[in-house]
């Protein structure tokens, strides 16, 4: 019998809590005029430090594309082989 009262003690603070919430009226969101609480602007988190690939030099990446046959060659490459008959 001792563990039924702290049972019952904590259903009607529940019970309380929610009564509480539900007697405030939410304002009707097709009301333009209706009043609503101000939101606070919150500070955004500082960015991360991302692991950032190696720099490559632009010239002589395209100077390699360039030496392999272009941008078809490197579109090729996805393609599935062609059959021969």
């Amino acid at each position: 019998m001792p563990l039924l009262f702290p049972r019952v003690a904590a259903l009607l603070a529940a019970g309380l809590a929610l009564s509480a919430t539900a007697q405030t009226p939410r304002p009707d969101p097709a009301d333009a005029r209706a009043q609503v609480p101000r939101v606070a602007p919150r500070k955004a988190a500082p960015p991360q430090a991302a692991d950032d690939p190696p720099r490559v030099d632009w010239r002589a990446a395209n100077d390699r594309v360039e030496r392999v046959g272009g941008w078809r060659t490197y579109a090729r490459e996805t393609l599935p082989p062609e059959k021969t008959p």
